[in-house]
């Protein structure tokens, strides 16, 4: 029996478009499982982010680590947020400054911080000395001058917080999981429209040629006289 005009490009077309709802609404979902975005607003991360900025951020995180720019509750310092600030130090860490020092001393080495704002680390000049808590963070903002962080807090914990009260780590833009999202549904939004186009041309193709007409299955040859 001959294959039925433009099955192959039906099959085709079929294949395709599977496979661009999959790796279009694949990153899709995992985005919004996953991801928040959330709006900037203030000045106490210039100049790594301008206010206004949009940010991409991995809700409930696995794990916290040094340097990471993250989104945090600050309810146990009784105040409203989210905030955005930087990790500077993490649990079984010692983080210091004193006033006119160069740098912050993390573990008693200087902690080099080429974010921060005009080079001025511990600007306005508060001194602090925080051994960090097992299970607890210490937040700074970039501006150390204009940022309402940890230094502010020493009367809770030592103006640490709990890893519970990070909410979200920020994504960068040149991450490899988001690299390769990007990738997939760039892919699906290039197969969608070549399953369209195939689904079209099998329709066509079945138009123009119609199946011929075959025996029928329990039908009595009888001959002529």
């Amino acid at each position: 029996m001959k294959n039925r005009p433009g099955r192959k490009r039906g099959i085709w077309a079929i294949a395709l478009l599977i496979l661009g709802v999959t790796l279009i609404g694949g990153p899709i979902a995992l985005m919004v499982s996953q991801f928040n975005g959330h709006r900037y607003e203030g000045g106490a991360m210039l100049p790594t982010l301008p206010h206004g900025e949009l940010l991409l951020v991995k809700r409930d995180p696995p794990e916290v680590r040094r340097g990471d720019i993250v989104t945090y509750d600050t309810a146990e310092w009784q105040m409203p947020g989210p905030f955005v600030g930087r990790v500077v130090a993490v649990g079984g860490d010692h983080i210091a400054y004193a006033e006119g020092d160069k740098t912050l001393a993390l573990n008693g080495q200087p902690l080099d911080e080429p974010y921060v704002r005009d080079g001025a680390p511990g600007a306005p000049g508060l001194s602090f000395a925080v051994s960090v808590p097992q299970g607890r963070v210490f937040i700074l903002g970039d501006n150390r001058g204009n940022s309402a962080d940890a230094r502010y807090h020493s009367e809770s914990q030592q103006g640490t917080l709990p890893v519970s009260a990070v909410t979200g780590v920020r994504i960068a833009e040149d991450n490899a999981l988001m690299g390769t999202l990007g990738l997939a549904m760039t892919a699906g939004t290039l197969a969608l429209p070549a399953g369209i186009g195939l689904g079209i041309a099998a329709l066509v193709a079945r138009r123009r040629k119609p199946v011929p007409a075959g025996p029928v299955w329990g039908a009595v040859h009888v001959d002529e006289p």
